[in-house]
């Protein structure tokens, strides 16, 4: 019996661990303004696809389980760095397990 808990709560672990959320922000030295809640982020499929005048503030990243939720990642960093854009470089792409998202964060 204790043999297969440790087995399932080793299962879980290494499940948690393949299939976890998380992200990161890196600035360019622009001045971040104060932070927006990632439900107003708005999503770009490109730069080329941006209208009107915006500036850069750094590059946001987002991994998870699904693409969807890497891009909610992305805006969530992108956010709290005080953008209201998240420009996509690339379309979010799996590396093993998980999707990743790589974006410009920009306050537009």
């Amino acid at each position: 019996m204790r043999s297969l808990l440790f087995t399932l709560s080793l299962s879980l672990v290494l499940s948690a661990c393949a299939g976890g959320t998380g992200g990161s922000f890196r600035g360019n030295g622009q001045h971040p303004g104060k932070p927006v809640p990632a439900a107003q982020v708005k999503v770009a499929a490109s730069k080329d696809s941006m209208s009107g005048t915006y500036t850069e503030l750094g590059i946001a990243r987002g991994t998870a389980p699904t693409a969807q939720q890497a891009v909610d990642q992305a805006k969530i960093h992108c956010g709290k760095a005080g953008g209201n854009w998240l420009i996509l470089n690339t379309e979010p792409f799996q590396s093993g397990n998980s999707f990743k998202v790589d974006a410009a964060c920009a306050k537009g």
